[in-house]
């Protein structure tokens, strides 16, 4: 996998980069596989989050980062692929969420199913799916280019004292967000959540 940097990975942000959330979803079953990658797409969409834009290195301007396919020999296949992607709250100019999404599959074959008397094509395989979410302050890199507010005691102290209320806010907003989305692809592969989610739109197993 090629060594790709991906912001906020550099340890240089860490005063102004907060990892609120992550987890990860394995599931090895009959599933659609082309519809639980568009189902994924479409709930960022709606939730409004967009191709990140922050990397100054990369410049990339696509959610999807990277993408690799290898083909086994039995014909099945396994992917690697990262999903990189931004949300502005309340269009902040200080504040933005980033979050990163990475998918492995492995034997990833085809199979016929039969759902209400139709025969469907879909996917049999194991998938796995890791989320990381990050608070991100000053991404505009204001503060950052100050020659007084860049200074580590002056923005520690306002990070923890002026803004202090309104970054625990934006940490909480950003772990429900995350785990909305955790639990819409659980739901998605019909695996247990928690508590009763509402119906989903795409059917379990995208079938």
């Amino acid at each position: 996998m090629p060594d790709l940097h991906f912001y906020p990975d550099d340890p240089a942000d860490k005063d102004y980069t907060f990892s609120v959330a992550e987890f990860e979803i394995e599931k090895e079953d009959v599933f659609h596989l082309k519809n639980l990658y568009k189902m994924i797409h479409d709930w960022m969409m709606l939730h409004e989050f967009y191709p990140a834009t922050t990397n100054e290195l990369t410049k990339d301007e696509r959610v999807e980062t990277l993408y690799l396919q290898r083909i086994l020999q039995s014909g099945n296949m396994e992917h690697s692929i990262w999903w990189r992607c931004e949300h502005t709250p309340r269009n902040s100019n200080f504040y933005k969420f980033f979050l990163k999404l990475d998918f492995i599959t492995l034997n990833m074959g085809t199979k016929e199913v039969t759902i209400k008397g139709q025969k469907m094509k879909t996917n049999s395989g194991d998938i796995i799916i890791r989320s990381k979410g990050y608070l991100m302050l000053d991404y505009k890199m204001a503060w950052r280019k100050d020659p007084l507010l860049k200074h580590p005691f002056i923005h520690r102290w306002f990070f923890r004292h002026v803004y202090a209320k309104q970054i625990d806010f934006l940490k909480t907003d950003l772990w429900v967000t995350t785990y909305k989305l955790h639990d819409v692809i659980k739901q998605y592969l019909e695996m247990k959540t928690p508590y009763e989610l509402p119906k989903p739109f795409h059917p379990p197993g995208g079938l």
